[in-house]
């Protein structure tokens, strides 16, 4: 039996290994044993959430996500908590707003992102009964090919000491000239946002299951003493006038939607129809809905968190 045993361990200590390396390499902090999570994907999000809850809490895609939060807190005062994650679409911020409340864990404040392209009918991604999966099954997680190739992707990061990346760019004269040589006002990913998001807004319609859902979240967080504030963040001018007035989304946002949003007891925070700080798109914007690191989104942040405090 002893021999089986020791047999057994050795057969063993590819797995130990295994194990080790992915805990030390994994990016999403999910067992806790680092001081945070170098990922600001979905379970890297929640995972820290259920660590360490916070009361104030942002809640959005990727428009929300990139915050300073030490640059929030010089500006509040308070310590926010950022649950926003890529591609978050409106279903999955609503539900993830609704497994805080569930929690049980006190919150105090909500800032929720709306935007005409999360409100759209064809934008409707639902990962969320995966990602509470993920978040009771470590072993679920351990095993997943993803997380697995994230982990050896940092791991060979590391190795060659390449720095952390973060949306900014310091624009030559190359960046203003588009595939086929020609010249263009401002830089090329920019330019070329419009085009990559219209094949999700060609055929836009507002997704009214999820409008009704948003205003029960917020009569929700109402009832619970919770501030709830919507918040729509800038768009670039090129994504305005190349998709939304071209594509009919600008009447309806305009004549339809805000108004039903404005009616509502919340307080609503328009930057992506009623203009903001950001005044020179080729510079402030990335692309054409993420803010620049740092010529645009410290600007915004201010504007944001002034305006935060001021509403009622």
């Amino acid at each position: 039996m002893k021999s089986i045993l020791k047999k057994l361990a050795l057969l063993l200590i590819p797995v130990y290994l295994w194990f080790a390396f992915f805990v030390a390499f994994e990016p999403n902090n999910y067992f806790g044993l680092k001081s945070g999570a170098s990922s600001s994907q979905p379970v890297a999000r929640v995972r820290a959430y259920e660590q360490d809850p916070g009361t104030r809490l942002m809640i959005g895609d990727s428009r929300l996500a990139h915050f300073d939060l030490d640059l929030v807190e010089e500006l509040t005062g308070t310590r926010w908590q950022n649950l926003a994650f890529g591609g978050a679409s409106l279903k999955e911020s609503i539900d993830l707003a609704n497994y805080v409340l569930d929690s049980g864990n006190e919150v105090e404040e909500i800032l929720f992102e709306l935007s005409f392209y999360t409100l759209n009918v064809h934008y409707n991604t639902d990962r969320f009964s995966a990602l509470e999966e993920t978040l009771r099954n470590p072993v679920a997680y351990c095993l997943n090919l993803e997380y697995n190739v994230n982990a050896l992707t940092v791991f060979l990061d590391t190795l060659r000491g390449t720095p952390d990346t973060i949306e900014s760019g310091d624009w030559v004269a190359a960046d203003y000239f588009d595939a086929d040589g020609n010249a263009i006002p401002v830089h090329r990913k920019l330019y070329e946002y419009p085009e990559l998001i219209t094949p999700k807004c060609e055929n836009w319609s507002l997704n009214e299951a999820e409008f009704d859902r948003l205003l029960e979240l917020a009569a929700r967080c109402e009832e619970r003493g919770v501030r709830f504030v919507v918040v729509l963040p800038p768009m670039a001018g090129l994504v305005r006038t190349e998709v939304c007035d071209g594509y009919g989304i600008t009447g309806v946002m305009e004549n339809e939607v805000l108004p039903r949003l404005e009616a509502q007891s919340f307080p609503v925070l328009d930057y992506e129809w009623g203009g903001s700080c950001i005044q020179d798109d080729d510079t402030q914007f990335f692309d054409g809905f993420h803010l620049d690191e740092k010529y645009g989104l410290p600007d915004w942040t201010a504007q944001l968190f002034r305006d935060y405090s001021a509403a009622e």
